[in-house]
């Protein structure tokens, strides 16, 4: 009597049509294959390249936590935000990433947050330089929002910036931007939470700002 797993193989195998066949496999070489259970408990189950947030992609394992990541990214979509890029100097370098997750904390002293990637290339130059910029992206700064959510090697290529008095990259056409120094660095899940104390800052030349949305660029207008 056939297991269970060659019971599914031969009911796979029936849907199959010659056309579908790899040369030099046999029609019924379905029924000897293990059983999707099998094969994901040797793969570790199945997995999930998942977008986040813009430049954020995080591997999500099985079909259960795959749901409950596409309900969590679905209802927290619906809160609206601005769009960052994060600049620092590493050796010489102008270094960024794009960040959504951005917030004022304090007014006395002044203090801001972001939080980026424990994986991020970019905090970890933030993170031993100690200081870094926030650029508050305008609506016609899509297409530099992707280009610091992207891994290219020059991300500065083609993009207008001057240096803040503490020498970190301010990038031109924004609405705004801080400059800060580092000042507490906390764990938070697959994140870190970034505190920054607030030395300088200016409202740039543009006046409706890029906001993120459902997955989506919006702007103000």
């Amino acid at each position: 009597m056939p297991s269970a797993s060659q019971a599914e193989g031969r009911a796979s195998v029936d849907s199959v049509t010659d056309a579908d066949i790899p040369e030099g496999v046999s029609s019924d070489a379905a029924t000897s294959w293990p059983s999707r259970e099998l094969i994901d408990s040797y793969l570790g189950g199945t997995h999930e390249m998942f977008a986040w947030r813009p430049g954020e992609v995080v591997e999500i394992d099985g079909e259960a936590a795959q749901a409950a990541a596409r309900a969590y990214r679905d209802v927290l979509g619906q809160y609206a935000s601005g769009v960052t890029v994060v600049t620092t100097v590493q050796g010489g370098t102008p270094v960024g990433m794009t960040c959504q997750s951005f917030t004022s904390v304090s007014l006395d002293p002044p203090l801001v947050a972001f939080l980026p990637m424990k994986t991020s290339r970019a905090f970890a130059a933030i993170r031993k330089s100690r200081r870094f910029c926030v650029n508050f992206l305008a609506a016609d700064q899509t297409e530099v929002s992707n280009t610091f959510a992207s891994l290219a090697d020059d991300k500065f290529d083609g993009v207008d910036w001057q240096p803040t008095s503490a020498g970190m990259p301010r990038l031109e056409g924004t609405v705004g931007w801080v400059d800060c120094t580092v000042q507490d660095v906390h764990e938070a899940g697959d994140h870190y939470l970034v505190i920054g104390k607030v030395e300088d800052l200016g409202q740039g030349d543009a006046a409706n700002p890029l906001l993120f949305h459902q997955g989506r660029y919006r702007t103000a207008e």
